[in-house]
């Protein structure tokens, strides 16, 4: 235990470098598409009844598809919400790859992440209560696990320094971080099906 021996005066100031950015987007008028967009999910479950499997455990999730026809229902929300990404250069190019989750009661994503883009994000439809939080790794949890639970609560609170944290999911908004944080999203504890687009974003 560190003792005091002599009286020091001290000037304490915290200096964040090298944060890691969440990006959260609010859309305003949601419940106005919310409909369209559920039957725009399940429209498409119908056709590819398959889907394919990757991160997903009970649930459905589409083929990853181009953003880019701004004739298509999802793609064109997709792409006017992206648009609007204030701390994003306008002279780098954006593209974008969606994917449609399906998640029933029960069903989860394992930990994963997103190689081979540089930002991920989901854009929640519908979220009943309890039908799973997204969960993140801190990203240097492993080597700084000592130095994290030694700091106080109001410290880990003010700078949300944590192992992991994590984000319920809000119908209408959308949350965008970097591709190689490691996250899950929890099961579906809910009667109801989870519906959410997912789409990784790379910069030229």
């Amino acid at each position: 235990m560190l003792k005091r021996t002599h009286l020091v005066g001290l000037n304490y100031k915290t200096i964040p470098i090298f944060p890691v950015p969440i990006h959260k987007f609010d859309i305003g008028g949601f419940d106005q598409i919310k409909n369209k967009l559920i039957d725009y999910a399940y429209d498409f479950k119908k056709r590819e009844p398959e889907g394919v499997i990757i991160s997903n455990q009970g649930g459905w999730q589409s083929a990853s598809f181009p953003v880019n026809n701004e004739d298509d229902l999802l793609q064109s929300f997709i792409k006017d919400c992206l648009v609007g990404f204030p701390v994003i250069d306008k002279s780098v190019n954006v593209k974008v790859d969606a994917w449609i989750n399906i998640n029933k009661p029960g069903a989860y994503n394992i930990k994963h992440n997103h190689p081979v883009s540089d930002l991920a994000g989901v854009l929640w439809i519908k979220c009943p209560k309890n039908s799973g939080n997204i969960l993140f790794d801190n990203p240097t949890s492993f080597q700084s696990t000592n130095e994290i639970d030694s700091y106080t609560a109001e410290f880990k609170e003010k700078f949300n320094l944590y192992k992991s944290y994590f984000f319920p999911p809000t119908e209408g908004r959308i949350l965008i971080f970097p591709s190689h944080l490691l996250h899950i999203v929890e099961e579906n504890n809910s009667n109801e099906d989870r519906i959410s687009v997912s789409f990784n974003m790379r910069f030229e």
